[in-house]
């Protein structure tokens, strides 16, 4: 049996950069474990992988994402958002992901079906088609185990069905709840497969957690060399130990913290230790990046 990590990037180059500087943060904490990537090409960026699996007929869309169900190149893969900064080894995410189902993820199970179809008529519209169901699993798409199969390939061909309800059926493909840019969310249909293929969500890791959109929380302590990452959220709770930095990736080189941590991350893996690494590491690299991004934000808008 084999096992590895992958990640997913198509279309601009802006994507593969992202996706290098996650690889990067990964190795440095997981150097003896595989990983791979899905794109719609070959390139500088990908050469740097373990293993490569080039899609034929990409589309550019969430569809690009339910292939990770059938075309990933292990038997058992956890997928990470190429937005992503690794902080730890994350050899436990196989303990917990790969012992309930052939496809599962850190979230909450027995979800009401109006955490995404918020008004009355579009709930309605939804269960038209799935008649059945009353609740899922809720859970960030951004990292997930597949176990390849037939149950991952049927999971596939349901996300598939599901997605192509929506966006024809005309209450739910102008849905604002279920859209993002305009463009239909992957998480409402991977959560509604979940539930059609009997497929479950693990409680989240007490140590390990996976921390999303950063920005919400108080970066407490981190140090990308030593594996420390503390966070505190908006409503004072704090969180040791995390595994994990989930960017937004539309605005990501826009952000401050991703800046200051990707420069960390490359001169670590460079093995550059000195002075340089030193000043980069202190919070003032931090507040100038977080001013030089909010100056170029400024700017951008007066001048349009």
């Amino acid at each position: 049996m084999t096992r590895g990590f992958v990640t997913l990037t198509t279309g601009s180059d802006k994507y593969y950069r992202m996706a290098v500087n996650m690889l990067r943060s990964f190795r440095y904490h997981n150097p003896d474990a595989k990983i791979a990537i899905l794109c719609d090409k070959e390139n500088e960026y990908t050469a740097e992988f373990d293993d490569v699996v080039v899609l034929d007929n990409v589309q550019g869309s969430y569809k690009d994402k339910f292939r990770l169900l059938t075309d990933c190149p292990y038997d058992e893969n956890i997928f990470i958002e190429p937005d992503c900064f690794i902080y730890r080894n994350l050899d436990f995410f196989w303990d917990i992901l790969s012992a309930e189902s052939d496809y599962s993820s850190f979230g909450w199970n027995d979800s009401p079906l109006k955490i995404w179809f918020k008004s009355d008529e579009a709930l309605q519209e939804i269960k038209k088609y799935l008649t059945d169901i009353e609740t899922f699993p809720l859970f960030n798409p951004g990292y997930f185990f597949v176990r390849k199969g037939g149950k991952c390939e049927k999971m596939y061909r349901d996300c598939m069905d599901i997605s192509d309800y929506i966006m024809s059926n005309p209450v739910l493909k102008n849905d604002e709840a279920l859209l993002c840019n305009g463009k239909l969310r992957d998480d409402p249909v991977l959560s509604l497969a979940m539930e059609v293929n009997g497929f479950v969500c693990n409680a989240k890791p007490k140590i390990g957690k996976c921390i999303s959109l950063p920005s919400k929380y108080r970066i407490d302590t981190i140090d990308f060399e030593k594996g420390i990452l503390d966070v505190t959220d908006k409503n004072g709770k704090e969180f040791k130990d995390c595994s994990i930095l989930h960017f937004s990736s539309r605005k990501v080189f826009e952000e401050g913290l991703y800046l200051w941590q990707k420069n960390i991350i490359r001169l670590v893996s460079e093995g550059r230790k000195g002075m340089v690494l030193k000043i980069s590491e202190s919070k003032l690299a931090l507040l100038f990046c977080n001013v030089y991004m909010k100056l170029k934000t400024k700017f951008k808008s007066i001048f349009k």
